[in-house]
């Protein structure tokens, strides 16, 4: 327990509804700011895919952060012809060093069955190890409820607390758009000139945790309101990804940041009137 005049959770897509689900009372049995029963669902995690090439030029990738990239926002909206909706971001990453180079040669989806041990280790990692490009697919999870975060009825936390329950199931929609876009950039590459490519990741989870405690105007719809004020308690707020009411197929740090200098402008605008529940 720890008393405030304000309170602010910024603990993301899993962290905050277990603290609000932890937080039950005789006013909330449900857990806290839960009168419309979303909080932990609706859970996106942004499942994603990437593939290697390899190339004759030195690139030097393993130079810089993993986040220095270039996009293409291509294959980003619905079409109805693909046979799913939404879309995917691709953005190019380095690829790493030797270590790096040896999980995607191990993992790969077409090479792992290759020999690689032996002659065969030192002439597949010179071909490669500062000669490839990655592109990495993000695709668009959609919101469903029966993806959720609940508490576990057995786990505990070393404070004995409840550990969260994660139940997630990755989508045929969201499998949809990871299989093509994935077969894209295989084209992609062999267009750019790739001497060899294919696919190294499909279906992996992003760790970008979103969704959980829903933005929007109507209280029995939504968590909170488009301040990240609760509806159900009118001084405690929501600052992270759990408010998103869509994963998009983007990074979701720089909205994540407006969400909070907007909602840092409100208190502080209002601070003189805050209801203190």
């Amino acid at each position: 327990f720890q008393a405030a005049s304000v309170v602010i959770v910024a603990a993301n897509g899993i962290g905050t509804p277990r603290l609000l689900l932890m937080s039950e009372s005789k006013m909330f049995p449900d857990g806290l700011a839960n009168s419309s029963g979303l909080v932990g669902k609706r859970l996106m995690l942004h499942p994603f895919g990437s593939s290697i090439g390899l190339y004759d030029e030195d690139f030097e990738d393993w130079v810089g952060p993993a986040g220095t990239q270039i996009e293409s926002m291509q294959f980003y909206e619905s079409d109805p012809s693909r046979g799913f909706v939404r879309g995917s971001k691709w953005h190019v990453m380095t690829s790493g060093g030797p270590v790096e180079m040896f999980t995607r040669w191990t993992m790969g989806e077409g090479v792992r069955d290759e020999p690689f041990w032996g002659e065969a280790f030192t002439e597949k990692m010179r071909k490669s190890v500062g000669h490839s490009i990655d592109w990495i697919v993000h695709a668009e999870d959609l919101p469903e409820e029966s993806n959720y975060v609940s508490l576990d009825p057995v786990l505990k936390d070393s404070d004995g607390l409840p550990a969260p329950k994660v139940h997630y199931k990755t989508s045929e929609n969201t499998h949809k758009i990871l299989d093509f876009a994935l077969e894209k950039s295989l084209l992609a590459h062999e267009a750019a000139g790739a001497s060899k490519a294919w696919i190294t990741h499909r279906n992996f989870s992003s760790g970008h945790n979103l969704g959980t405690a829903k933005m929007g105007d109507d209280p029995e719809t939504s968590v909170v309101n488009k301040y990240g004020r609760t509806h159900d308690v009118p001084n405690l707020y929501i600052v992270d990804g759990s408010v998103f009411t869509t994963s998009t197929g983007t990074n979701p740090t720089a909205t994540i940041c407006a969400l909070a200098k907007r909602t840092a402008a409100y208190i502080a605008k209002n601070a003189g009137r805050q209801v203190v529940a």
